[in-house]
């Protein structure tokens, strides 16, 4: 069974270097970037002082990497699609990312599904004036950043106890660690109807324990397993 603490620092991973079809992308200085394409390159500037990128799971999107003081962590707030940013730069020479309204961290986004996940990590109650740490999770669509609201979803104003029964319904954990994480693990299908909020690997046992579909905004079903498995869809075919 996965392991329901995720260690999440391979999604956090800063790069360097991206590569999105026929665009490169390398970070020349804390606002300017560079984007080559076929023989040519580009240098331009970005609205935002950043320390590194990293790619999205479908390497079609820039996921930008902020060092905040006074912050323990890096925040991974601010996006944009690779071509975008290409059609930006030649045009004025400027690349203005994309901003997650909620300010939460990007852990996916996925070009085919039009989707992306973020996590929160907050405090909560736990009783007796004692505070826990825990981690909720967002699906939001695009373009708009509107939430896609799943039975995991945290509502406003709901109670503490009410929201930590929505978000056990993941399969998940209630914090992240910044370390070192198990290979393999994804969050969004290839196709982008599927989700693991608490990550998926397809060498477990039962890999769709915890994999919900994004049209149906419910855990994938017995029978759309053997929907798959009759179209001889394996989990690698989807997730890998």
């Amino acid at each position: 069974m996965l392991k329901k603490t995720i260690l999440v620092a391979s999604f956090f991973m800063a790069h360097s270097f991206c590569l999105s079809q026929e665009i490169s992308a390398l970070k020349i200085d804390r606002k300017i970037l560079k984007l080559s394409k076929n023989a040519g390159s580009l240098s331009c500037q970005v609205n935002l002082d950043f320390d590194g990128f990293r790619y999205s799971g479908d390497r079609q999107f820039l996921i930008f990497k902020q060092i905040k003081k006074g912050f323990y962590a890096p925040f991974y707030t601010d996006f944009i699609k690779l071509t975008d940013a290409y059609d930006q730069c030649k045009k004025s020479s400027r690349i203005r990312t994309l901003h997650d309204p909620a300010g939460e961290n990007i852990l996916d986004i996925n070009a085919a599904g039009q989707i992306y996940m973020t996590y929160l990590e907050d405090m909560h109650h736990i009783g007796g004036g004692t505070l826990a740490t825990r981690v909720s999770y967002a699906v939001r669509r695009l373009p708009g950043s509107k939430e896609i609201m799943f039975p995991f979803s945290v509502r406003k104003n709901e109670s503490d106890e009410k929201a930590m029964q929505r978000i056990g319904r993941t399969g998940g954990m209630s914090s992240y660690e910044f370390g070192t994480a198990p290979d393999g693990i994804r969050l969004i299908s290839k196709n982008g109807k599927y989700i693991a909020p608490a990550g998926i690997r397809c060498d477990e046992e039962k890999p769709y324990e915890d994999v919900w579909n994004v049209d149906t905004r419910r855990k994938i079903s017995a029978k759309e397993i053997e929907a798959l498995k009759r179209k001889n869809i394996q989990c690698e075919d989807l997730f890998d």
